[in-house]
């Protein structure tokens, strides 16, 4: 066979089928009592790249990155290219383990590359599967790795996992549950539902925050921990978002005009450059006044994305929409981004509201959040509000808005309506 047809043409790695081929004769070592077999799989997000700066330059950024994954070799390391952004690397022997190589790929990957408008950033999830004792093929590990691979959480990009028992059971049910939540979205399954906001001040009504809701015909309720993450590996929580906001623009045109919504945006909503106008679009078609929006962002999305963030934020500030940095204490933000980005409220992450219940030292860090917020001229939101007690000291503190099953739960728009007209939900509801 000739070298051009063992070698990747672009990176001048080996292909997939020399990897094939040396991951199939060190499993026959193995065998014979030879030194341990693992493989890395390592995955880039790499689309960002291409879609910003063009296929020329993320050729140039492909050919960096497998220089350094080409840097990790030692010996009885064999790395590969072997998919279009995947590369793999063959580990025999005891010199160092798989996780160790892995966390030094992704420091190494993540530092920043250099192109011609300056400079990009790649993350990468890492799948581990080793040789057991029991006979493998070299097919079969290298699936047990992407099976590893698929089991990381794509948003957390940087993360490594190693090929357990059960995993790919579980990504099977994963499958599955992408097979309906694609037909959910294109069915408009997933809908909104609506929690009171209140002014503590005088315990008002302001508005509501709006929380997706997917109630599967056979599976039952399934909670939005378990299908906007994966919205957002699929590449469709942009959608989803849009569908959201269109139904609750409607939803809201026949409730005091006065009342507002609060929307969250996924973190990975900032990667896409017509977020803004989109929103905008949105609003213009349903009537639905900017000022009356407001949309809810984590800390993380200001730490992955913050010079995108600011133009978005700042072009829908603009027009009257307002920003809350929800979950306030959880993540990375830090001062500069409270002085820096156009945020107009800070949310009281609910952990720390319930912390406050048992330990004064909860109380000191809610405290210190409605006193900072008041330092950059800020509102303060509170979530998880269940006690009268909990609400009393909130209001001594200065807080100024509230939500949580005190004031109600998260309701379909048809049940808000007839809670807006003052007529009664059914118990469930209502307690």
């Amino acid at each position: 066979m000739s070298a051009t047809a063992r070698i990747d043409q672009l990176t001048g790695m080996f292909n997939r089928a020399s990897f094939m081929r040396a991951l199939d004769k060190a499993l026959a070592r193995r065998q014979n009592g030879g030194p341990s077999v693992a493989v890395l799989l390592v995955d880039l997000n790499f689309m960002p790249v291409n879609d910003a700066h063009g296929h020329a330059v993320g050729d140039q950024v492909l050919i960096e990155m497998a220089r350094r994954i080409s840097a990790a070799k030692q010996a009885g390391t064999t790395v590969a290219r072997v998919g279009g952004d995947e590369f793999a690397l063959l580990l025999e022997g005891d010199a160092a383990t798989p996780e160790t190589i892995g966390h030094r790929l992704l420091d190494d990957i993540a530092a920043p590359v250099q192109v011609p408008n300056g400079n990009v950033r790649i993350s990468a999830t890492i799948g581990i599967a080793a040789a057991e004792k029991r006979q493998v093929s070299g097919e079969e590990l290298l699936r047990a790795a992407e099976l590893a691979l698929r089991g990381t959480r794509r948003g957390l990009h940087g993360s490594l996992r190693r090929f357990e028992a059960g995993m790919e059971e579980a990504l099977k049910e994963r499958h599955a549950l992408e097979v309906d939540l694609r037909r959910a979205l294109d069915e408009d399954e997933i809908v909104p539902f609506y929690q009171p906001l209140i002014a503590l001040d005088g315990d008002r009504l302001i508005g509501f925050e709006v929380l997706a809701r997917w109630q599967h015909p056979t599976r039952g309720l399934i909670p939005p921990a378990a299908f906007i993450p994966l919205a957002e590996e699929i590449g469709r929580i942009g959608e989803l978002f849009d569908k959201l906001l269109v139904r609750a623009c409607s939803d809201a045109r026949s409730w005091p005009s006065d009342l507002r919504l609060s929307v969250n945006i996924s973190p990975t909503q900032f990667a896409e450059p017509q977020m803004a106008s989109r929103i905008l679009d949105i609003l213009a078609k349903e009537n639905f006044a900017p000022a009356r929006l407001e949309l809810e962002i984590t800390e993380n999305a200001l730490v992955d994305e913050v010079s995108s963030a600011r133009l978005i934020l700042t072009t829908l500030r603009n027009v009257g929409v307002s920003v809350a940095l929800d979950d306030f204490g959880t993540g990375y933000s830090s001062l500069r981004h409270l002085s820096d980005l156009p945020v107009d409220r800070l949310k009281i992450d609910r952990g720390f509201v319930e912390s406050a219940r048992l330990n004064e030292e909860g109380w000191r860090i809610v405290r210190a959040i409605v006193q900072l917020a008041g330092t950059f001229d800020l509102a303060t939101t509170a979530e998880g509000i269940e006690a009268p007690e909990i609400l009393s000291t909130l209001r001594e503190l200065g807080c100024d808005i509230g939500q949580g099953y005190l004031f109600g739960k998260p309701i379909s728009a048809e049940q808000t309506s007839l809670w807006l007209l003052g007529r009664p939900l059914p118990t469930a509801l209502a307690s």
